[in-house]
């Protein structure tokens, strides 16, 4: 696999236009209260994490206030 772009703090939508032909899956996370899981439902998700596995980018994403 080539060099991977490093997207860990870029909002989502442009870590993927970043990974463009790559193979990735993204997965988010959350806080387990309602209330706060409601206040931040309206803000872009942020890559937190990014691992590279058998040819595959797997993103972790989180929506902060």
């Amino acid at each position: 696999m080539a060099e991977v772009p490093y997207t860990i703090g870029y909002e989502i939508d442009q870590a993927l236009l970043m990974l463009n032909g790559y193979n990735v899956i993204v997965d988010e996370t959350s806080t387990p209260y309602q209330d706060k899981k409601d206040e931040r439902k309206d803000h872009t998700p942020i890559v937190v994490r990014q691992l590279i596995d058998n040819d595959c980018i797997y993103l972790t994403v989180a929506r902060f206030k």
